[in-house]
């Protein structure tokens, strides 16, 4: 694996290999300290690192590398991801964290440089005849992570914001128009679920399709999917919006807060502007209230085409991070 990677000498007293479901509780550490270091706010949990490790989109064996330290804890990780399946352009997607106690001596810049090689050489299994870019998404007051992907030709694309409500505050009487009821999430809505968000979410930017593998693994097994706060909103037997909201114990004890979250909310074309989100919105609100959560998060594009940011401005939402994502051509 040294001679293969062409690893610098001053990066040859770490040990490298790609990362293996066995080291997902000593990623976790890793991710934490990034965490406390730059103030991330880490949503994942260490069960579900482990349910979402044999990730369709990136074979660990292939697309994952890892440097260890003589102790055993892991210095520096890096995973790439890409649609196998892509429908308009090949994208894959760069993941990289370095340890705070391991910065400094290159192992950002190596890293970089293998995701962006691996990246090629997985698109180039794509289709030919679509675009191929590679993307990395970064907290935008991480200045050095920032000037390192500039350094690389990356340019930033597409920005976003987390925004956050506080429950104190009144919540607007907006309920479901007449004709649309609101019932909270059961199981034998998931498929048609699954196909009102790849509908709501078609005319977005950069949107990839959720397979039914991908709903599975990444929406339906999360430890904190919470169905009792999850809303769909149904015309009949049919679905005209959802809001999968998901509520992280072990991330709101671990950062002494009280927040849920607007995992995904959208609303099939047919059924917009009439009033559907704000309203699955707000039966959200009041049922993250009402469980004694303090704060409602979510994450936007700030140039969402269906108005969703004046939506949550309006609700009472403010921008409290923003996330820049970066791309270059991979040809």
């Amino acid at each position: 694996m040294t001679t293969q990677l062409n690893i610098p000498q001053d990066l040859r007293n770490y040990t490298w290999r790609p990362c293996r479901r066995e080291d997902v509780p000593a990623l976790y550490q890793m991710l934490l300290a990034v965490d406390r270091a730059e103030n991330r706010n880490m949503l994942l949990t260490l069960q579900d690192m482990g349910t979402q490790f044999d990730d369709p989109w990136s074979n660990a064996e292939t697309d994952s590398l890892a440097a260890f330290a003589a102790d055993g804890r892991i210095a520096a990780w890096a995973r790439v991801f890409a649609n196998p399946k892509p429908q308009d352009e090949c994208r894959a997607f760069l993941w990289g964290e370095v340890h705070p106690a391991h910065r400094g001596n290159g192992l950002a810049e190596f890293v970089l440089g293998w995701m962006e090689a691996r990246g090629r050489a997985k698109l180039r299994e794509m289709p030919p005849h679509l675009p191929r870019v590679l993307r990395s998404s970064v907290q935008d007051d991480l200045h050095e992570r920032i000037a390192l992907l500039e350094g690389r030709a990356f340019r930033p694309v597409r920005y976003f914001y987390r925004m956050r409500r506080d429950l104190s505050q009144p919540i607007p009487d907006e309920y479901a128009p007449e004709g649309i009821t609101l019932r909270t999430f059961s199981p034998e809505l998931g498929a048609r679920a699954r196909q009102a968000l790849n509908e709501a979410f078609a005319d977005h930017w950069s949107f990839e399709p959720v397979s039914e593998e991908d709903w599975q693994m990444f929406f339906m097994s999360r430890s904190d999917l919470s169905p009792e706060l999850t809303f769909i909103a149904m015309e009949g037997e049919q679905v005209a919006g959802i809001c999968l909201n998901v509520l992280n114990r072990e991330t709101n004890e671990r950062q002494g807060i009280r927040e849920g979250w607007i995992q995904e909310l959208g609303v099939r074309r047919a059924w917009r502007k009439r009033g559907v989100a704000s309203a699955l919105l707000c039966a959200s609100m009041r049922a993250f209230k009402a469980d004694g959560l303090d704060y409602a998060m979510l994450g936007v594009d700030t140039e969402n085409p269906t108005g969703a940011l004046k939506l949550y401005q309006r609700l009472g939402f403010v921008p409290v991070k923003r996330f820049v994502n970066f791309e270059k051509p991979a040809s």
